[in-house]
């Protein structure tokens, strides 16, 4: 498989592209797989890279409106804007909502570093992996899933643990490694491996605290 390079577009600022880490949602669509923000937004198209945009109509504060606000190029250091990227695997327990894929993600252009993470201009996934949304929400790692259900096309991997869980009410269920596949041949990435994954035992208390709940 020929790996898609964000070489292939410009790099305005960084010289090599910068590794973060993010999590996806999983939509299935007459395409094929397709990966967005776990909050509702459009999905990533693969084999493109648009620079990130901003209205300019937020400060620093998130979604706190700002009149006054101009627009500018992203990401910018008094506002939110930018793709957005963190540094450790072991956050992604957090995600905004049902997390389906993980994995890494290269940034360039301007790019701005945080305590946490990264935002940047540019990015696009550097490899990916299907994952049980209810175990990375509990910080079960590595989170396999065996089977992908699909409801109104979207579609949720789960273990088999979760599967009498995730799966009842599905249209169709598919299995997890074709679709697995499908993705990367899509985006033209790679597998992110166990290692790139965080440690079983890397917890924090927020998670521990959905396991008693969820458990």
């Amino acid at each position: 498989m020929t790996t898609w390079s964000p070489s292939r577009l410009r790099r305005d600022d960084a010289t090599e592209p910068i590794l973060g880490f993010r999590a996806w949602r999983l939509v299935l669509t007459p395409g094929g797989p397709r990966i967005g923000p776990t909050t509702p937004r459009p999905v990533w198209d693969p084999r493109t890279a648009p620079a990130a945009t901003c209205t300019g109509t937020h400060t620093r504060l998130y979604m706190v409106f700002d009149p006054t606000a101009t627009p500018h190029r992203c990401p910018d250091e008094g506002c939110t804007c930018g793709w957005h990227a963190v540094r450790d695997a072991s956050t992604l327990v957090r995600p905004g909502g049902p997390a389906a894929v993980v994995g890494q993600v290269s940034l360039w252009g301007k790019v701005i570093e945080h305590a946490r993470g990264f935002r940047a201009e540019f990015a696009y996934p550097a490899r990916l992996r299907l994952v049980c949304w209810r175990c990375v929400r509990t910080g079960r790692w590595p989170a396999v899933p065996a089977a992908v259900g699909v409801r109104d096309g979207a579609a949720e991997p789960a273990c088999d643990e979760h599967a009498p869980r995730s799966l009842r009410g599905s249209d169709v269920t598919l299995d997890a490694r074709n679709v697995e596949r499908e993705l990367l041949d899509t985006y033209a990435v790679d597998l992110l491996p166990v290692e790139g994954l965080p440690p079983a035992d890397g917890v924090d208390l927020l998670t521990r605290i959905r396991r008693t709940v969820e458990g």
